[in-house]
């Protein structure tokens, strides 16, 4: 197979980013037929179709593994011209991390990259597990995931594990749960308010199962949907339960300090723990190698290894 030309990648992604033929061409300073004429002779050589001509313009399976190899090449252009600049040059790094860790510990990887290697991170916020359909089209870098499966044309590995207690204030367990830990029903626990960052959020079912168990409680055929609060921020996630408002999972790094001044009860005895993972382009990239060892730093600080 042929392969692709820089224009060809340049234009592929500018027409994925932008969403139209039209809004390329005006970026691209060419004509929207030109723009046409080079997504047509990137998908004969292909021998597939690689985008819907939807709006916005969309990649399709292929496509997604074409937007990929482009960004990347972009990328590798922009490090090499960096190098070439010398020390007064820089470069952006695009990262999907989730809430919780970009509260708890990323954002120092992202302080020293800022301020030790003049490397700049573009973050965009997604739960740790969806965050690797970003990798998956190409939209981002690197990722953290916690899913180990890797994506194709990239490189995983362990960053450590995540713990998190389930936890509420004595208030609130003495207004919703007055039994508790002794004794707790289902009904209590189905009265009493949770928080959720969002919809896509489903810790809180692992977290409620685990309160059953260490209560003794069967597992119910029929999920009961407590009362739900969402909160899609971190910080006021954990401020909402220490506020009272409701019960939530809370990372250990959030809650350690209310937990050891009595401000926060555990509800259950066992932690829930997720592993996290860096997944990232696997390209021979100086800059690539940099932001993985910072970011691996600052995970040891944090996380269980």
């Amino acid at each position: 197979m042929t392969r692709f030309s820089t224009d060809q990648l340049t234009t592929f992604a500018t027409v994925i980013e932008y969403g139209t033929f039209d809004a390329a061409a005006d970026i691209l300073r060419v004509s929207p037929s030109a723009i046409s004429q080079r997504i047509k002779a990137m998908e004969q050589i292909a021998g597939k179709v690689l985008v819907r001509r939807s709006n916005p313009v969309t990649p399709t399976d292929a496509g997604q593994s074409v937007l990929r190899i482009a960004r990347q090449s972009e990328f590798l252009q922009q490090e090499m011209e960096r190098e070439l600049m010398g020390a007064g040059g820089f470069q952006s790094v695009s990262v999907a991390v989730n809430a919780d860790s970009l509260a708890t510990w990323f954002l120092d990887a992202v302080g020293i990259l800022s301020r030790e290697d003049s490397i700049f991170c573009d973050l965009r916020r997604e739960g740790e597990f969806h965050s690797s359909a970003m990798l998956r089209s190409g939209e981002v870098m690197a990722v953290i995931t916690s899913k180990p499966e890797k994506i194709p044309g990239c490189s995983v590995e362990t960053l450590g594990v995540a713990r998190y207690w389930c936890v509420a204030t004595p208030d609130f367990v003495q207004r919703y749960l007055p039994g508790w830990p002794k004794i707790m029903s289902r009904e209590e626990l189905n009265r009493a308010p949770v928080v959720e960052y969002d919809r896509k959020d489903f810790v809180q079912d692992v977290a409620r199962a685990l309160i059953e168990k260490e209560v003794g409680l069967e597992a119910e055929e029929t999920f009961t949907q407590s009362p739900t609060i969402y909160i899609p921020s971190s910080p006021d996630y954990a401020r909402a339960v220490s506020s009272g408002i409701a019960w939530g999972l809370i990372p250990e790094a959030q809650c350690a300090e209310e937990l050891e001044s009595g401000h926060l009860v555990k509800l259950a005895a066992t932690p829930v723990e997720f592993p996290l993972y860096w997944q990232r382009w696997n390209i021979n990239s100086p800059v690539m190698e940099t932001v993985t060892r910072r970011v691996h730093e600052a995970a040891r600080g944090d996380l269980i290894y």
